[in-house]
């Protein structure tokens, strides 16, 4: 009758199943499969800019070892945290989340982009064009 929950039964196991929350067959556990890691681009970004961990403690008034974890992707962020370091690189804060060089492209692409949406209105209005031409409005 050993159908994988006889582990549970006290009298038969004498392995403790609330340290672990596993079956004693699985000794082998990797403790940090559980671990999370925060998938932003907090360190990159302050090299891009040339701006150290202090800097930002000393800036923003933060504690040392909370940026020293967030930097290493060790400490969960808020949206505040976000907002507030966004603000003090002068990003947007979805641009944390990408890699510099992946948001600096993005940038370049939307202006260039803004730059023909501008040409193209200029040219799309024939009634400015036609005034233009005529001196005449109206």
């Amino acid at each position: 009758m050993d159908n994988g929950l006889a582990i549970l039964n006290k009298s038969r196991n004498a392995f403790c199943l609330a340290t672990r929350n596993d079956p004693a067959r699985y000794l082998a556990y990797k403790c940090r499969m559980a671990v999370p890691e925060y998938d932003w681009y907090f360190r990159e970004w302050l090299a891009y800019f040339g701006k150290k961990q202090r800097d930002v403690v000393s800036d923003l008034e933060w504690n040392k070892s909370k940026v020293s974890l967030m930097a290493a992707g060790k400490q969960p962020y808020t949206r505040e945290e976000v907002n507030e370091i966004a603000a003090y690189l002068s990003l947007r804060p979805y641009e944390l989340l990408m890699h510099p060089d992946d948001a600096m492209a993005l940038r370049a692409l939307r202006s260039e982009a803004m730059k023909v949406v501008t040409q193209t209105k200029r040219f799309d209005d024939p009634t400015e064009e036609f005034e233009k031409r005529d001196g005449t409005h109206g």
